[in-house]
C-alpha cells in the first residue's frame, strides 16, 4: 500500500519553512520519503489556481489531467512514502483574483485523491495535511503579501472586513474533509506548530511516520518568509495608491524589501 501524503496550504501558515526545510533536508529525506515541491509538480499548481478564479468542468478536469502526469512518474513499487507539498494546490491566495475564500480547494482536492487512486488503487493510504492560523495573524500577514507583491490598495481594516469569511481555514479544511471522506484530513495551527522541535515541518513529518532515528538527523533552518518589522506596510500602501507605473512600483518595492531585511538580519 502506497502512503501519499498531500500538504496543500495554507499560505501564511508556515509554509515556506517546510519547503525549505524539505528542501534543505533533500539528501536526508531521499532514502525514506518521496517528496515533491512545487518546480517538480509547477503545471499541477498552474491548473489549481485557474480552477480556483474560474471554478468549473474545464478546469477541474484539467487538475486532473495535471495530476495524473505526476502520480504516472512515481513508481508504484516503491515503497518510499509520497509527499505533495506546496500550498498552490489550493489556489491562489485570498485576495487576489477576486477571490475572497478557498472556494474551490475541495474540490481541487478530490480530484487530486480521485487520480491517487487511479495510480495507486484504491488501497491507497492517502493523507491529506492543512496548516492553518488564527485569523487576526493570517489577515494581517496575507495582507502584507498582496501588499507587496500587487497593486493592493485597501488598509487592513477593509481587507480584513472583505477576507472575514476567507480567514476561517477551520471551515476550508472541513468542506475538504466532507470532499474526499473517507481520506483522513489533519490540520494543525501554526500557533502550536511553531513551538516544536522541526517547526512547522512536525506535523507533516509526523504523517509521514518517518523513521526517530532519520527524523532526528534532519536539520531545521530558521523560519523562511520573514516579514521585517519596520513598519513598511503603511509605506507600500501609499506606494500602491500613487500615480507610479506598476514596473517603477515593483522595483521601489523590491529595493525598500532589500534595504529591510538587510537591516533585520533576514539576508
Amino acid at each position: 500500500m502506497t502512503l501519499v501524503v498531500i500538504h496543500a496550504g495554507f499560505h501564511k501558515t508556515g509554509t515556506t519553512s517546510v519547503q525549505t526545510a524539505l528542501t534543505e533536508n533533500a539528501e536526508r529525506l531521499a532514502p525514506h520519503l518521496r517528496v515533491l515541491l512545487k518546480p517538480d509538480f509547477k503545471p499541477l499548481t498552474d491548473a489549481a489556481r485557474a480552477c480556483s478564479v474560474a471554478p468549473g468542468h474545464q478546469s477541474v478536469a484539467a487538475v486532473g489531467r495535471r495530476a495524473a502526469r505526476v502520480f504516472r512518474r512515481l513508481d508504484r513499487d516503491d515503497p518510499r512514502p509520497v509527499v505533495l507539498c506546496s500550498e498552490d494546490l489550493s489556489g491562489h491566495l485570498p485576495g487576489r483574483h477576486g477571490l475572497c475564500r478557498y472556494a474551490a480547494a475541495p474540490r481541487i482536492m478530490a480530484t487530486i485523491a480521485e487520480t491517487a487512486r487511479e495510480r495507486f488503487g484504491d488501497g491507497t493510504d492517502l493523507r491529506f495535511y492543512f496548516s492553518t492560523r488564527a485569523p487576526e495573524p493570517w489577515l494581517r500577514s496575507t495582507w502584507w503579501q498582496n501588499l507587496r507583491s500587487t497593486r493592493l490598495t485597501a488598509d487592513l481594516d477593509r481587507y480584513s472586513e472583505t477576507l472575514a469569511e476567507g480567514a476561517d481555514l477551520g471551515r476550508v479544511v472541513q468542506e475538504v474533509a466532507e470532499a474526499v471522506a473517507p481520506c483522513p484530513v489533519t490540520s494543525v495551527a501554526l500557533e502550536d506548530s511553531r513551538t516544536r522541535t522541526e517547526g512547522p515541518l512536525a506535523p507533516l513529518l509526523d504523517l509521514t511516520g518517518l523513521d526517530p532515528e532519520a527524523r532526528a538527523a534532519l536539520v531545521i533552518p530558521l523560519a523562511a518568509n520573514v516579514r521585517p518589522d519596520i513598519g513598511l506596510e503603511e509605506v507600500f500602501l501609499a506606494l500602491n495608491r500613487s500615480a507610479l507605473k506598476d514596473r517603477p512600483l515593483s522595483e521601489a518595492k523590491k529595493h525598500l524589501r532589500r534595504i529591510a531585511n538587510r537591516q533585520a538580519g533576514l539576508h
